[in-house]
């Protein structure tokens, strides 16, 4: 070949050949281009140059440097050159080296310091406005006086991380049919002529909605509830009498094979943009629909049902929820747990602003801190001129600040709470549930004891939404909806959820979320960082001083018209009642049952009987406005 080459080419010609097959060879070999070898080469060679250049402007630097030297010592004190010294001429303009990382050298030796550019020392003025330490977050981030969101950007977990029911059998229709005319027939036993005009099949119970005959009474079939559960075998079963909208009777007889619903059944995110981040998903209603609510729309929710019948997986599920649909920028997380073992999942996630609480003592304190809070957000909201944290947060952020978050209180068990400090905690629970929601705080109540001494007559009046599971008696139904009817569920998730929005509540089988599944979605949130705790909550706040012997008149006070409308509302009077509901000494709490007997409100002491309550609601305005006239002699008898 060479030989071949060498005859058609000359000698230049084959070596010049053979060169450029040698190099083909070697990027055939190596995988390289044309291209990138140009490349490497020409930045070599580029760089090369540069380092040239450079050195050739600090050697003139230098020799500039040294000849300054001489010029200066050869200089008079006046500047005058002497007549022996030959002047030099010196470099004025010195090439800055170049920014580029890459192409810079090793130091030139420390004769002549090259020229750097140096940041400007920063005005004493700034030096002083430096936040001090404790005006830090433990991630060196500056304390606001009310929470905000984390200059953090985090990532939502997938829905997937979340079971979902594989596809059962579809709805046994001759089962139901069945069903529907044994329905009918025990009605018939007992006069009842009706008709079943349509069944709804969710995934624990049955509808069937029966129409009645011209003259028969609603209220009789509802009478004859324990009989149908007799005659259909069934354990429990519940009537509507009627339907809301409908000209029908509905009888819920439960199905034979009852499906669980998945908390992976149901959730579809925020399904509406004026939908919050607190927004939670329950479950399945009858017809087998997926529920959803928003907690800022409740704005405060009560859960309460006996044990076993699913009122911590509501809990589990309506906080998984959340941590699918919001960030610890959007909603932040106060956990109390007495019984230490229900909420211990979710510690040390990002969302939380304090530790999980497991004492009622502490549990006192952070509701406390809470009020304090919502009165700081009151305040910054007023100079913004906003009526709610929505509105707040727009104005934060075109202002180029972090906005709010939502706080969620959520205690598990309020019975505990209600025993160890039940003044203490129903006042804060109160005053939040009044007036938190402007602001973007709420709670979540939850309790397996439904009575009066743990849901007052003061919680029930401000905690509008409710969802009650099993429970044993119509009365305990009562305390927890006003009505009955959650002494006709099933239990293990079966719950009668009512928004504050409707008066008739909704049959729901409740979304069941396994550990795992909560591990995962903690897991999620672990990982991307540790949470930036007010621990500050924690702290006990100082009592308001009580009233002085020497302050307190015989015939006036302060608090006496929150007792008179409180022992009006209540139907009650007694000293102990008012220490708890007016967070009073038994002196003044005394007093003050003694000025409510002079002015004709209560009766008089009689013994071991209670005192009665001699006025109503209807006269409470006419009392209190006549509050600031003197008590005549005559009046005290």
């Amino acid at each position: 070949m060479y030989w071949a080459t060498k005859t058609l080419s000359q000698d230049v010609g084959a070596h010049i050949v053979f060169v450029f097959l040698l190099l083909a060879g070697v990027l055939l070999l190596s995988g390289a281009s044309v291209a990138s070898v140009l490349r490497v080469t020409r930045t070599g060679i580029a760089a090369s140059a540069r380092r040239v250049k450079r050195s050739t402007s600090e050697f003139a630097a230098v020799v500039a440097g040294h000849e300054s030297s001489e010029y200066e010592r050869g200089t008079g004190a006046d500047g005058a050159r002497p007549p022996d010294v030959e002047p030099r001429v010196r470099a004025t303009h010195v090439e800055a080296p170049p920014l580029d990382p890459d192409d810079v050298a090793p130091a030139p030796a420390p004769r002549a310091p090259f020229p750097r550019f140096q940041r400007p020392a920063t005005p004493a003025a700034e030096t002083d406005s430096t936040p001090d330490e404790d005006a830090r977050t433990p991630q060196g981030e500056r304390r606001s006086e009310v929470t905000e969101a984390d200059d953090v950007e985090y990532t939502l977990p997938s829905p997937s991380l979340l079971t979902r029911s594989k596809k059962g059998a579809r709805v046994d229709t001759a089962a139901r049919e069945r069903t529907g005319k044994e329905v009918v027939d025990a009605l018939g036993h007992f006069d009842v002529e009706a008709e079943v005009v349509g069944a709804v099949s969710g995934p624990h119970v049955t509808r069937y909605e029966l129409r009645l005959a011209p003259g028969t009474k609603v209220s009789k079939v509802a009478q004859l509830k324990d009989d149908l559960a007799y005659a259909l075998a069934a354990t429990e079963i519940r009537i509507l009498a009627p339907i809301p909208g409908k000209q029908a009777v509905g009888v819920e007889v439960p199905n034979a094979d009852r499906r669980i619903v998945h908390l992976g059944d149901v959730f579809q995110g925020i399904p509406a943009a004026d939908w919050s981040p607190l927004t939670v998903w329950l479950g399945k209603d009858i017809a087998g629909s997926a529920i959803g609510a928003d907690i800022a729309k409740q704005p405060h929710v009560l859960v309460a049902g006996t044990t076993g019948s699913g009122k911590s997986g509501c809990v589990n599920a309506m906080l998984s929820s959340i941590l699918l649909n919001a960030s610890p920028n959007d909603v932040r997380l106060v956990l109390v747990d007495p019984k230490q073992v229900e909420l211990n999942h979710y510690e040390h996630i990002p969302h939380l602003l304090t530790p999980v609480v497991t004492s009622p003592r502490l549990a006192a304190n952070v509701l406390a801190n809470l009020l304090k809070e919502m009165e700081q957000r009151y305040a910054v909201m007023s100079q913004a001129r906003a009526r709610n944290l929505v509105e707040f947060n727009r104005v934060r952020v075109r202002e180029g600040e972090r906005p709010l978050p939502y706080i969620l209180c959520v205690i598990d068990e309020l019975a505990d709470l209600m025993m160890i400090a039940p003044g203490e905690v129903e006042d804060a629970i109160i005053r939040l549930a009044q007036k938190s929601r402007a602001v973007g705080i709420h709670l979540l109540l939850a309790t397996q004891r439904p009575s009066h001494e743990v849901i007052t007559g003061m919680i029930k009046a401000n905690v509008p939404a409710r969802i009650a599971f099993a429970v044993p008696s119509h009365n305990d139904s009562k305390i927890i909806l006003d009505q009955v009817g959650a002494e006709s569920l099933l239990g293990q998730g079966d719950m009668l959820f009512r928004p504050a929005s409707e008066a008739r509540p909704a049959r729901i089988q409740g979304a069941f979320v396994t550990e795992a599944e909560i591990e995962r979605l903690t897991d999620h949130w672990r990982g991307q960082g540790e949470p930036e705790l007010n621990e500050d909550l924690l702290e006990a706040v100082e009592p308001e001083g009580d009233q002085s012997a020497e302050d307190f008149s015989p015939d006036s006070d302060e608090l006496l018209s929150d007792a008179i409308a409180t022992v009006v509302q209540l139907g009650s009077a007694s000293t102990s009642m008012l220490q708890r509901r007016l967070r009073v000494g038994y002196t003044r709490a005394g007093r003050l049952i003694d000025m409510m007997e002079r002015r004709g409100v209560i009766s008089g002491y009689e013994g071991s009987k209670a005192r009665q309550v001699l006025i109503t609601e209807a006269d409470l305005s006419r009392v209190l406005a006549a509050l600031d006239e003197p008590v005549g002699a005559g009046d005290r008898s």
